[in-house]
């Protein structure tokens, strides 16, 4: 059965946040719908990039038949999303039924308005850390992983960010196949 993701976006998004691990997600044969969060057709992301969506907020009926909820971060659409009342919902809906929560960047502060980070270990873009009530704030690892939620800290490992959503979602090799596929080990010899 093929694994569903809800992926919200609203203005003012970081677009490389949100491309990057779309494109990880579908590569691993993942149903992706990208969503807005305002109702609108298409957002503008942070470095002014018109991205057209696949369905809108208000489309969505039941957030559970999704298996995981995704959002980049940028602002200032972190703070639209964290000021979504019916996105905090979402969260809170999802993460309660042990389903995938994940943020990347500045977006962590919208898993922290839900009160999902409680008891999490979080990571963020620099500077948000004061904006999360985690368990433990890690800012040594570029990804992490505690139980049913993933949290990044930006823009260049929004890849990284991609590859252990599919990680967690199929728990087989199909994470470490796009890897290969994409010439992650090539990136690595050269860094």
């Amino acid at each position: 059965m093929t694994k569903k993701v809800a992926l919200f976006v609203d203005n003012g998004g970081e677009e490389l946040e949100l491309i990057a691990p779309l494109d990880i997600m579908r590569r691993a044969n993942l149903e992706v719908d990208l969503i807005s969060a305002n109702n609108a057709e298409y957002v503008t992301g942070a470095h002014n990039i018109k991205i057209i969506v696949d369905k809108k907020i208000n489309d969505i009926e039941d957030i559970l038949e999704y298996d995981a909820i995704v959002i980049p971060g940028g602002m200032p659409g972190s703070t639209l999303l964290r000021d979504n009342n019916k996105i905090i919902q979402f969260f809170k809906t999802m993460y309660n039924e042990d389903k995938l929560v994940a943020a990347i960047c500045a977006a962590p502060i919208v898993l922290s308005a839900a009160g999902i980070l409680k008891d999490r270990e979080a990571t963020s873009y620099p500077g948000f850390d004061k904006e999360l009530e985690c368990q433990s704030y890690n800012s040594k690892k570029a990804v992490v992983v505690d139980k049913n939620v993933i949290t990044a800290q930006g823009p260049t490992v929004a890849i990284l960010f991609g590859y252990e959503i599919v990680n967690y979602l199929l728990k087989d090799e199909t994470a470490n196949t796009v890897k290969e596929q994409m010439l992650l080990p090539v990136l690595k010899d050269n860094i």
